[in-house]
């Protein structure tokens, strides 16, 4: 429906009797409204072989810092991996180097006082909280604290659009504590898994249950929503008392009342909002069209999505086989559990990174397809691809990330960055570490128009001893 009709069926056709020209000048006031920045977390599970997604840049050795163009570089020039990227490599951060810090600070504590120390639930727990891990006995871990895309929906979050959405799959191997969001400790986040009803969950086509039933996933995710109804009723108990004035003041409050109504439904709503959607493609495509949706119309302005671990005949693979066994083979000379590297297993890993940036790469031609302000939806997005783990192998200390868009011009793209690894890591035997990937939360909170210095855990201590510091942004990235 259009925005007419949306009032209309709230009960609002004041807006609609107001004449031509007051509704043009009404609506253009909220169509130049300066777009909203948003934030995409695209996770995917198991790392990237460090081969497939690395950019040679010569003999620099890894102790020294690397900041590269991307602009120049012809699409061949691209690691495998990034090549579908390459039309987005103006709006794109690379980042080689840094390390999930807060993974091997959990890990060593679970090795020291007992606990899962499964590197995936680690991971998982980990990822987006960026804090100690909730330690539960007999179960996997789960998240500790509250993940950055719902602490990011309670600070932008207003009636009429959710704080967040968490899209996608479910990663088997820890299922238990999927989808990689938190609410808070032990509080994995509703995630919607069929794209028909991520659909009907913005619209807000939702048919309450009898009373007494146990809520389903569903009925939690409607508790969620932010009730427009509710806010127009608070509007009204507010101009109750002045609703006694002479009929020309009663119309102009109503009139100013709708408006604010309009505003906080439509503040950043793109002028090609379509509040419609077509079910084509695969489930990942479709869900990358719902995120446009949703962004275009300001439904939200913060979305996880949760990629799913294909069957490998998805990527030209056997049947028989699973990324499970390929991923452990992937790296000569780091490989684990026991497993013997295969050439194949490289292959096959390299293939499966390819495949998640084609639906990426699909993700960003969405949003960019969306003409809003002085650019498109893309410019006033971060859409930032992280990965469970940073190798297949079961690595953290050299953790993949690419950030796309351009953040609403908070975010200096078009470069690859490579920190060197020269801090000491919190597990013993480890190799060295670089940056902390607390920090760039950090960062991705300050593109959010935060002033956090920090984010989940703000220090932890080496295997030796050291303090090593997981606050502050990564000035590389930012404006």
């Amino acid at each position: 429906m259009n925005r007419r009709q949306l009032l209309k069926a709230l009960g609002l056709g004041a807006l609609a009797s107001m004449a031509p020209v007051q509704v043009r000048r009404f609506l253009a006031a909220a169509g130049n409204a300066t777009p909203p920045t948003r934030i995409v977390f695209f996770v995917t599970a198991h790392g990237h072989t460090p081969k497939s997604w690395n950019m040679p840049f010569g003999n620099v050795p890894p102790d020294q810092f690397l900041d590269r163009p991307l602009l120049p570089m012809a699409r061949g020039e691209f690691s495998e991996m990034l090549r579908p990227l390459h039309p987005y490599r103006d709006r794109l951060l690379v980042t080689e180097g840094l390390a999930n810090v807060v993974n091997l600070h959990n890990i060593a504590e679970a090795m020291r006082t007992g606990g899962d120390i499964n590197n995936h639930s680690i991971a998982v727990a980990g990822l987006l909280t960026g804090n100690v891990v909730q330690q539960n006995v007999g179960v996997p871990c789960t998240g500790g604290a509250r993940s950055i895309d719902q602490e990011l929906a309670i600070r932008t979050g207003a009636p009429g659009r959710f704080g967040s959405r968490v899209y996608g799959f479910d990663y088997s191997a820890v299922a238990g504590v999927s989808p990689f969001s938190f609410l808070g400790p032990g509080q994995a986040a509703p995630k919607v898994a069929d794209p028909l009803v991520a659909f009907s969950d913005l619209m807000g086509l939702y048919v309450p249950p009898p009373t007494g039933e146990t809520p389903s996933r569903e009925q939690v995710l409607n508790g969620l929503r932010p009730s427009v109804l509710d806010a127009v009723a608070r509007e009204y108990d507010f101009l109750a008392p002045q609703l006694d004035a002479a009929g020309k003041q009663r119309l102009e409050q109503h009139r100013d009342f709708v408006r604010n109504l309009e505003l906080s439904l439509g503040v950043g709503a793109s002028a090609t909002c379509d509040p419609s959607f077509v079910p084509a493609g695969d489930r990942i495509t479709q869900f990358m069209d719902i995120i446009k949706l949703a962004f275009a119309c300001d439904l939200t302005r913060v979305v996880t999505f949760v990629a799913p671990v294909p069957e490998c005949t998805e990527f030209g693979y056997p049947a028989d086989a699973t990324v499970h066994r390929y991923a452990h083979r992937s790296i000569a000379g780091g490989s684990t559990c026991g497993a013997n590297y295969e050439p194949e297993a490289e292959r096959a890993m390299a293939d499966l990174g390819v495949w998640y940036a084609n639906h990426f790469a699909y993700l960003l031609e969405q949003l960019d397809s969306v003409v809003e302000g002085n650019g498109t939806m893309l410019d006033h997005t971060a859409v930032v691809w992280l990965t469970e783990l940073a190798t297949p192998t079961h690595y953290h200390h050299d953790a993949f990330a690419v950030i796309a868009g351009g953040g609403n011009g908070k975010l200096n793209t078009g470069r690859y960055v490579r920190y060197p690894r020269t801090d000491g890591s919190p597990l013993a035997g480890y190799a060295n570490v670089g940056p902390a990937h607390n920090r760039l939360l950090v960062s991705l909170m300050q593109v959010m128009g935060q002033a956090d210095n920090s984010f989940g855990l703000s220090s932890v201590r080496s295997a030796n001893g050291n303090l090593i510091s997981l606050q502050g942004a990564l000035p590389e990235l930012l404006r």
